[in-house]
């Protein structure tokens, strides 16, 4: 196997660990398909099958609304002291062409190949990839979004105003069909996600004051369960599972 020097690329992309945390819930028939191909695409492609890359399936307990925001934080509290960076991957995305090597400046990695149509300048969201000491900066996620939300909306709204800005990658991926959670009917939002935008539009004029507020310095989780994933009775490697507890939406 080459090395990534051999192949005249930046060594420092590609020698730092790597931890793709998923976001999960109730997505068993994505997830048998997510995970092989993730594998698979980190043994072939010819510059990320360099990365020391590690899976992390986090799913939320039942009962509450799904918050993707206080699972991934909880994701990258898991294992923040296992990696160097992290990236939160959709279950229904998989890479075709992409690029997760290292940076220090956090990146958006999907573009062609998204199920809806996006702003390309503030789109921040499917797959996008985190230096550790980056994420603790931003916060990491808002808590605040019950239920499908803009949550990765004000992440890039972090992400600017502690880096700067983020990258751009524009990488192909290929989506798995399902039904939207956000949307009744075409273009029609469900009352679930009309309600989390109401909150990200009361709080747009000043999102720069809920960092170190709202985020990774006000999480509150408690892991339930950690094993190695298993997919029709298969254990795969360097890939786990974990079952938290988040709570519940305030009273």
């Amino acid at each position: 196997m080459a090395s990534a020097a051999s192949l005249n690329v930046d060594p420092e992309r590609y020698n730092k660990r790597l931890a793709i945390v998923v976001p999960y819930r109730d997505r068993a028939e994505h997830l048998a398909q997510f995970a092989p191909h993730v594998l698979s695409y980190f043994e072939r492609d010819k510059l990320d099958k360099h990365i020391d890359v590690s899976l992390h399936i986090v799913e939320q307990t039942p009962g509450a609304p799904f918050n993707r925001g206080m699972v991934k934080n909880a994701g990258f509290m898991l294992v923040r002291e296992a990696c160097d960076y992290v990236c939160f991957h959709d279950v229904d995305y998989l890479p075709i062409w992409a690029d997760y090597s290292w940076s220090p400046t956090p990146a958006r990695l999907a573009w062609f190949g998204l199920t809806l149509r996006e702003d390309w300048t503030n789109f921040f969201g499917a797959v996008c990839l985190f230096d550790n000491a980056a994420f603790v900066r931003a916060d990491g996620f808002p808590n605040c979004y019950w239920g499908w939300g803009p949550e990765d909306l004000e992440l890039g709204y972090r992400a600017r105003a502690t880096a700067g800005d983020f990258e751009r990658r524009d990488g192909t991926f290929a989506a798995l069909p399902h039904v939207h959670a956000g949307f009744s009917a075409p273009g029609v939002w469900t009352e679930e996600a009309r309600g989390t935008h109401e909150i990200f539009l009361a709080r747009r004029d000043r999102l720069a004051a809920f960092i170190g507020k709202d985020g990774l310095s006000t999480l509150g989780f408690r892991l339930l369960e950690k094993t190695p994933l298993a997919l029709g009775g298969q254990v795969l490697g360097r890939s786990w599972r974990y079952l938290v507890d988040i709570g519940g939406p305030p009273a």
